[in-house]
């Protein structure tokens, strides 16, 4: 049984604009309804942000040989969507579109297990469909939300439809514009999480998320969902100036209202860093004061001067438990290849710290 329930219809009359007079003039109710008695059999596909023909197909194989061709006029599918309409949806089937990625989505949802378990959804590309798009999460490591709202130049391109999502701007042309900064998230699990531009990328590889100023009172920004406890992530750099994020101060407009530091990977679990450019990427830590210190943390070289360890060193921290205390000797990263470098304050945190600032530690040699 068909189900139509990816179909978006202000999207679909953004990519075929000349649908909309027939509606204006009664001859169709709707986009859908235009859709379903022509567009489906006529070969459109253009009708979700989250459906790509091509990946489609390219991820499922076996429904290429089904899809009508001039070499196979005779096929049972006009397209990839009509298979899943018909069939995939209802299937299971979630490599739709480079915009959605199951495994980092059921990892950033966690409580989708026992739903998706019980036959509530077969997945988590449903979930996503029908309440995931609404209550603003994203399908992908890419974070969405903060590249929209840090670029609201392409905001307008994202909701006319010229442009799927802020992903589909930043690999198509951001990442080639040193100006532009991207950031990159993992989830409360294992991650492996890779940068890619030329220009400045943040590499998280914990769970977050973004909070609007809904309220006049909520400072909008990140919000950490997971602190690293028991995760073990990989964090790889790509050709830009990657900063990888070891910890976090989340700071108000102006500087007013910034929280108290962050502080990721205490107690088991750290994060492994790779690719890391000497006078190009940096570390960020958050320390017990206000002013950036590298008192609280030892680095020095392992596994025979190859790989450098970062260190807990009298870092008053909240344990995952609920507890606080003073974090002694516990690894929160290991970076590879970088046994001969060592830890500096960058200048512009170390002649004028700004209050409640983020504490910016790059790895010099």
């Amino acid at each position: 049984m068909a189900n139509y329930a990816i179909f978006d219809e202000k999207y679909y009359l953004s990519q075929y604009p000349w649908v909309k007079p027939a509606i204006d003039a009664g001859v169709i109710k709707s986009g859908e309804e235009h859709f379903e008695k022509y567009g489906q059999a006529g070969g459109l596909t253009k009708v979700s942000r989250y459906f790509d023909e091509a990946t489609y197909l390219a991820g499922n194989p076996d429904i290429a040989a089904l899809v009508r061709t001039p070499n196979n006029p005779n096929a049972p599918f006009a397209t990839g969507l009509d298979h899943f309409i018909q069939y995939g949806y209802e299937e299971g089937r979630t490599r739709v579109s480079p915009e959605y990625d199951e495994a980092f989505y059921i990892a950033n949802n966690r409580q989708l297990q026992p739903f998706i378990q019980n036959g509530t959804f077969k997945n988590g590309y449903q979930h996503f469909i029908q309440f995931g798009i609404k209550d603003g999460q994203f399908g992908t490591s890419f974070f969405e939300t903060e590249y929209l709202q840090k670029n609201p130049d392409v905001r307008p391109f994202v909701e006319s439809g010229a442009l799927k999502t802020g992903r589909e701007h930043y690999f198509n042309f951001g990442k080639n514009d040193p100006s532009r900064s991207a950031t990159f998230i993992g989830s409360s699990g294992n991650d492996m999480i890779a940068g890619a531009g030329v220009g400045n990328t943040e590499l998280i590889g914990v769970e977050v998320g973004y909070v609007a100023n809904s309220n006049g009172f909520t400072i909008p920004g990140r919000n950490y969902e997971s602190d690293g406890s028991n995760e073990f992530d990989t964090l790889t750099g790509g050709s830009g100036r990657d900063k990888f994020m070891l910890g976090d101060v989340l700071v108000g407009p102006g500087g007013k209202g910034y929280s108290s530091p962050t502080k990721l990977y205490i107690g088991p679990g750290f994060a492994t860093i790779r690719n890391f450019t000497q006078g190009q990427d940096s570390i960020q830590l958050a320390t017990s004061d206000i002013l950036p210190s590298l008192d609280n943390f030892l680095i020095f070289p392992i596994n025979n001067n190859r790989d450098l360890a970062i260190q807990t060193n009298g870092l008053s921290v909240s344990f995952p438990d609920g507890s606080s205390g003073i974090s002694r000797f516990d690894t929160i990263a290991v970076i590879e290849g970088g046994g001969n470098l060592k830890l500096n304050l960058l200048p512009e945190n170390r002649d004028n710290p700004p209050l409640g600032s983020r504490v910016n530690l790059p790895l010099l040699g």
